[in-house]
């Protein structure tokens, strides 16, 4: 039997007799995958052992660890459906080891399981309180991998106050499996997100910054393509706040965004109006905050194509936006004021927190709008 991998199954093996092992690394350096193929050739050789498989979230580790999991036991010849207890959560090998999985947010799980073999992964998603309850329940060893994408994690303060302790940092160019488009696109980041390459292309810790968006380009009017890709319109609503609708056109991973409107104290029927004056065609689609049902309602009776958004977390929005390619034209001034002031809060220690401050960001959010909904092409958005 023949197993591919990578130097980090060998860093593994140089040091199994680690209590704690902290892999920080890349996107696509192969981490995971690799730390999941020694954990499973260590059970072989060690019988009666149970490993516990964490994450934050059960849909996350049944998107990601739990499906590499399954694959390397079929390429190992070691998966039967019959053994994968998927409603229990756990995988029994015929030497007694048993393979068992669970996330941070099952309270009783959390606090009431013992185990030999631990493996958090994206370990900076859980909680200090947390790891310490997994911690103080696994008798032999504590494996943990993450992306550094958190500027303060408890996983740091580990790495300082730990003495039996061993850490390697991986990029994607250690991992000789993937394919040109993969590098490419992680490749690409540097022309998308400075933090987002340091993080998912160098494996390094985020810088400190409180603008949400440090890279965008101001390209002239003249500059906005009008064909290719996909043309989609939104529309933030507000009274005392701004009004906003944007023009977005997606091409590969470039958006391209116009301002049309920005404006206060508009009432539907005044929103109705400046709609027409656009000149947007009433039978297009137009995205709109789900939050005013009523503005919705009476855009509609005025024929106006108005659809309320699906909408995600803000996070996942920006998200979306910092793995574009951005460009806003000229004459989007709002727009672009927006992109400068967008800003994260900050505790009382001047530390970076996840969560954006709930200002500036009126034609921002109708650019999550519009790559939130770029991928349910319904009705006439327009594909080219």
């Amino acid at each position: 039997m023949k197993i591919q991998t990578t130097e980090i199954f060998q860093h593994l093996e140089n040091n199994k007799d680690r209590r704690l092992l902290i892999f920080q690394g890349s996107a696509r350096s192969g981490k995971t995958y690799n730390i999941l193929i020694w954990l499973v050739v260590y059970l072989l050789q060690n019988p009666n052992k149970t490993l516990s498989i964490v994450r934050k979230t059960l849909p996350a580790l049944k998107g990601s660890v739990l499906r590499d999991l399954k694959e390397i036991l079929t390429n190992m010849g070691l998966y039967m459906d019959s053994k994968w207890k998927k409603q229990e959560g756990y995988f029994q090998l015929d030497n007694g080891s048993v393979i068992e999985w669970f996330s941070t947010d099952e309270e009783q799980k959390l606090r009431g399981r013992k185990r030999q073999l631990l493996f958090i992964n994206e370990a900076n998603e859980i909680t200090r309180d947390e790891y310490v309850q997994l911690s103080i329940r696994t008798t032999e060893k504590i494996i943990l991998d993450f992306n550094p994408s958190d500027l303060y994690s408890y996983i740091y303060d580990l790495l300082e106050t730990e003495e039996d302790v061993f850490f390697h940092k991986s990029t994607y160019k250690e991992n000789p499996f993937l394919t040109k488009e993969i590098i490419k696109e992680i490749e690409s980041l540097k022309d998308k997100d400075e933090n987002l390459y340091r993080v998912f292309a160098l494996g390094e810790r985020g810088i400190s910054t409180s603008s949400v968006f440090s890279k965008y380009t101001i390209i002239e009017d003249e500059e906005y393509p009008f064909d290719g890709g996909i043309l989609i319109r939104s529309c933030d609503m507000g009274y005392n706040d701004p009004t906003a609708i944007i023009e977005c056109r997606i091409i590969g991973d470039s958006i391209y965004i116009k301002e049309l409107l920005y404006s206060r104290g508009l009432t539907s029927d005044d929103l109705a109006y400046r709609i027409s004056q656009i000149g947007i065609d009433i039978t297009d689609d137009l995205w709109c905050d789900n939050a005013r049902p009523e503005i919705i309602m009476d855009l509609k009776r005025k024929r106006i194509n108005a659809k309320p958004v699906i909408k995600n977390t803000i996070l996942h929005g920006i998200d979306l936006i910092k793995r574009h390619k951005v460009y806003i034209t000229k004459s989007s001034e709002n727009v672009i004021n927006e992109f400068k002031e967008y800003k994260w809060k900050t505790d009382k220690d001047g530390r970076i927190l996840d969560q954006p401050i709930d200002l500036n960001n009126h034609a921002i959010d109708c650019v999550r709008y519009c790559l939130e909904m770029s991928n349910k092409p319904k009705g006439k958005i327009t594909i080219v």
